[in-house]
């Protein structure tokens, strides 16, 4: 195992580092010292600009005290982190309050700032004083005082942080006034490198991360406190910065520092180490021991220090270099440095290799676990310059890899944008409720090991991009759109207005560059704050648009991706949603849109794109039959893109508990009929320049089964019916029409379909303390040397609602309707009106008329404040209009109750799975199922449902209301309802 252990246990343990903070400060001088050294104002502007600019919550605040009676009372108030006392030197005996502060307070370290000339007789005198931690030197640079928060904090914390590979810089050096110096420039240069970096994270988080794994700087002032400092951190060392003369044995020793370097020469051969001194003859010494070397007396000693700090220690820019100096190249970031190791020349390679530079590049940037790889880079017995660039690769690779893995990256930081399994972030804002899902689940994925659990198929979240909810926002008030909004423009004119309204800059730059760096189609979805809650779903309430991406021209691509993101924004204001957020007692003008973008999975087939399995999945079954569970879930597979589930069409549905069961059908002609006849693709070469419009169907190809034979995608999941034996063979290599049963799959498990459905049901529902819902698209490429994929692409919370309350079911009441097939739970009261299709004028070629009247007749109910119960024939919300009715949310958002209805020749499975059904219950509405000529399972007294008295007629449709409410009652356990005359 790694010394510093995984990168996730790293990013999760952001708040194991730097734990201690100085915060509170207590300053103990008189009021004219307090006052130079605030400047005023000066240092308290100093002291947050230093900590704001990381975004570090903790900044210090100093507490001024004159004596010792103010200094008790101070600290009896609050915690105490730090205490700066400026006694003066020519008062020795001044040091009495703080050597009480100290009995008292032994943890508190106390350092002294000092005015006065420190000459080596002073500063023996104050040592010898065991309440005092650190003299400082004041010279009117209040940079001093950052330097001592910071110095004081990394002492406390690098024992534990170095635990987790953070990094330490170690000055040497007995002078107060020179470190003093040299202390906030080292820190300057640290912290403009973290700031830097901050700024390249991949996301906040990492940022953080960087932060609190900047390099520390650990100081000694004698030969044996630097040996000890060595010795307990040599795997943490940056470097070391060294005086020549300083105490050694309780003696000035003349050559402390050349000894000291021989010590670490031999342990650390390749640690950068500065020697400095104010004896110019040193200089000689340094050289013939080939180290580099600084004079103290120099007028550009800071700049100079800051030079060998970037060059040395891999701050700043990678410079390429030959080995006699010439530049070749410079490297601003890991891909850049990528990049050019790839064709850089094997005598630079090697050459820095040998010296450790990348090693330490990366250790500068807390990338301690690639600095360690390749710090023991053989380059004595490796064969090779290839060898080398091959290793150092693959070094980088595994980089990317374990950052992408399982997070959400920042687009504005990432360099590497066109990476696999990545899900970034373009803006600022909330994720919203979809893309949060995904996120999650990514997150998890990675968490559980399960992208390469098993051999024949990889598990992933297809690359995804979200544009936070802030360029929502800003969209709309750069634009003015609530002042036209509010003039209640149609559908088609809210569509036009925002499609004509520019993006805000920021987001129209990031487009740009995604469309360069991503060439496949995608899928811009909504992914609203409110989206896929636990409580209101959204589901399918707002437009989905595909973007064909392929056309040669970019301008056309990246116009079509902005069309798309303007129209995902536009629906929000459409009817659907806000008539579903009108039930919920929500104000549309409270949603905010981010919006998904994921690259669309499928493969070509020619013209066409799309993939082999779509599917989603529910770890709870609301119509159980023997021998199925609730419990052990429902899913829903087909051929093509999943539109064909999610709005409610001919698919494929088996318990992963039982998935060799057959449907409930008679024999395998009706297996024929009752099977997917068609699915649905995007045609590339009709679709290349398409305009986006409100309508999201245009870009969907509907295509017959047998076009997908004709693409030999059927290999996983067809099957041929006989004419002549009539009977269904599992393959597709028979005579005869073709049929999806998936029954290579389920019966002969030739993928583990089953078990990775399982295993992400398992873990979605662990994860959020509740059933789930997942959506996801099975990729099986014609090139059999590529992995099959299984793409993880949504996750909502289900609604099941079954355990809220007992229901009493037994009352003896007359009753016009009961099913053991329903959901929700609860008693419905306050329901004086029935909307209901007449069985006499019932035909499925009127069902899209149907929709519509019924549509009208739920504008009276919207008018007046009324919820009705809706009754109609076969599967309701169906975009298959020969399976029923193809209500849309608005057309039925009144709607308290709604009854399927079964016909002779009309028997679609339910609405289970679609976006429909989901909301449905979600919003905690009812459900009845009436099968036809099974009255033990439910019943519908038509004779007394048109007798009642009607309001309001259309053609095919009734509005029925009286004075006295229907009630009707649901008891989620047993999944029975009725409701009452």
């Amino acid at each position: 195992m790694n010394r510093f252990g995984d990168m996730k246990a790293r990013f999760s343990g952001i708040h194991d580092l730097m734990k201690f903070r100085v915060t509170e400060i207590l300053l103990i001088s008189t009021a004219y010292d307090a006052y130079v050294l605030e400047e005023d104002g000066m240092l308290i502007e100093q002291i947050y600009h230093h900590f704001n600019d990381l975004s570090i919550p903790f900044i210090p605040r100093i507490h001024w005290v004159a004596d010792g009676e103010d200094a008790w009372e101070e600290l009896k108030l609050r915690p105490i982190h730090l205490i700066i006392t400026m006694s003066r030197i020519s008062d020795m005996s001044s040091f009495e309050v703080e050597t009480k502060i100290h009995e008292a307070y032994p943890n508190i370290p106390i350092v002294m700032l000092s005015y006065d000339r420190l000459t080596p007789e002073i500063i023996a005198r104050i040592r010898a004083i065991s309440c005092i931690d650190r003299v400082f030197h004041w010279s009117g640079d209040n940079k001093v005082l950052v330097a001592i928060i910071k110095y004081i904090e990394d002492k406390q914390n690098v024992e534990a942080d170095s635990k987790l590979g953070v990094q330490a810089i170690l000055l040497v050096d007995d002078s107060p006034a020179y470190y003093s110096q040299i202390l906030p420039t080292i820190y300057t240069e640290i912290l403009t490198q973290t700031r830097y970096l901050v700024l390249h994270a991949m996301n906040i988080k990492h940022g953080l991360l960087r932060v609190r794994l900047r390099p520390k700087i650990l100081l000694a002032e004698t030969y044996e406190e630097a040996m000890e400092i060595i010795s307990k951190y040599r795997h943490n060392l940056l470097g070391i910065i060294s005086d020549v003369r300083f105490p050694k044995n309780g003696v000035l020793h003349p050559q402390a520092g050349i000894e000291l370097n021989k010590i670490v020469r031999e342990n650390i051969p390749d640690l950068p180490f500065l020697l400095q001194s104010e004896e110019a003859e040193n200089a000689a010494k340094a050289e013939a021991l080939r180290l580099d070397f600084l004079n103290k007396n120099s007028p550009k000693l800071l700049q100079n220090i800051r030079t060998y700090i970037l060059e040395n220690y891999g701050f700043g820019s990678f410079v390429f270099k030959y080995p006699d100096g010439r530049v070749i190249d410079k490297a601003t970031d890991i891909t850049n440095l990528e990049r050019i190791i790839r064709d850089l020349p094997d005598a630079s390679l090697y050459y820095h290799a040998k010296k450790n530079d990348f090693s330490r590049w990366f250790r500068a940037r807390a990338e301690v676990e690639v600095a360690d790889r390749l710090r023991f880079v053989d380059t004595e017995n490796v064969s090779s310059a290839a060898d080398i660039r091959a290793y150092i690769l693959k070094v980088l690779n595994g980089y990317f890899q374990k950052y992408q893995s399982g997070l959400v990256l920042d687009f504005e930081g990432l360099s590497k944008k066109d990476m696999e399994n990545a899900f970034i972030k373009l803006g600022t804002g909330s994720l919203g409720g979809k893309a949060r899902g995904v996120a999650f689940m990514n997150g998890m994925i990675a968490k559980a090991q399960l992208a390469d659990k098993y051999e024949d198929m990889k598990i992933k979240v297809p690359r995804s991009f979200v544009i936070g909810s802030d360029a929502f926002e800003k969209f709309i008030e750069e634009n003015k759109l609530y002042s036209f909004l509010a003039t209640g423009p149609t559908e088609a004119e809210i569509a036009q207005k925002f499609t004509a309204s520019p993006l805000p800059a920021g987001t129209k730059e990031n487009l740009l560059v995604l469309t360069q760096y991503i060439k496949c189609p995608l899928a811009v979805r909504s992914s609203s704050i409110l989206e896929d809650s636990r409580i209101l779903p959204f589901a399918g309430i707002y437009n989905t648009y595909v973007v064909p991406n392929c056309h040669a021209d970019p301008e056309i691509r990246v116009k079509q991706l902005e069309d798309a993101v303007k129209l995902v924004y536009a629906s929000v204001f459409y009817a659907a949603p806000v008539q579903y957020a009108k039930n919920a007692d929500i104000r549309i003008e409270e949603e905010k849109m981010a919006v998904l973008i994921q690259e669309l999975v499928g493969e070509h087939y020619g013209d066409y794109y799309y993939p082999a399995i779509s599917g989603v999945a529910q770890s709870y079954n609301f119509y159980p039959y023997d021998p199925l569970k609730p419990e052990d879930g429902i899913v829903s597979l087909a051929l093509g893109l999943g539109k064909a589930i999610v709005e409610g069409e001919r698919v494929y549905r088996f318990s992963p508990a039982y998935p060799k069961l057959n449907p409930l059908v008679s024999g395998p002609k009706e297996y024929l009929e009752k099977s997917q006849h068609a699915f649905y693709a995007i045609n590339f070469k009709d679709s290349a320049d398409i305009t986006l419009r409100a309508d999201e169907d245009y870009i969907y190809k509907k295509l017959l089964i047998s076009q997908a034979h004709k693409d030999q995608s059927l290999e996983y999941i067809g099957s041929t019916y006989s004419v002549e034996n009539d009977c269904i063979y599992d393959n597709i290599y028979q005579q005869g029409p073709k049929l999806v049963t998936f029954a290579p799959l389920l019966k002969y498990n030739r993928l583990p379909l089953r078990q990775i459905i399982k295993d992400l049901l398992g873990l979605g529902k662990q994860s959020f303390g509740t059933d789930v819902e997942i959506e996801f698209a099975v990729n099986i490429p014609k090139d059999k040397s590529k992995p099959k994929e299984f793409n993880f692409l949504q996750i909502r919370p289900m609604v099941v609602g079954r355990e809220a309350f007992e229901v009493n079911m037994d009352e003896p009441e007359a009753f016009w309707c009961f099913s053991h097939h329903t959901i929700g739970n609860g008693s419905y009261q306050n329901i004086h009106d029935i909307i209901f299709v007449d069985p006499a004028d019932f035909n499925l070629q009127n069902s899209v008329q149907i929709a519509n009247e019924i549509g009208e007749l739920n504008q009276v109910l919207i008018r007046e404040g009324r919820r009705c119960i809706l009754v109609g024939f076969g599967r309701m919300g169906t975009a298959d209009r020969w399976l029923g009715i193809p209500l849309t949310w608005e057309q039925m958002s009144r709607a308290m109750i709604i009854v399927e209805v079964d016909l002779k020749n009309l028997r679609p499975e339910p609405s289970l799975g679609s976006h429909f059904f989901h909301n449905l219950t979600a919003t905690g509405m009812g459900y009845f199922h009436i099968q036809y000529d099974n009255q033990a399972a439910g019943m519908l007294d038509w004779e007394w449902l048109l007798n009642q008295p009607v309001l309001q007629q259309t053609k095919f449709v009734k509005l029925v209301r009286r004075q006295e409410p229907f009630r009707a009652k649901i008891d989620g356990r047993s999944f029975k309802g009725i409701i009452y005359k």
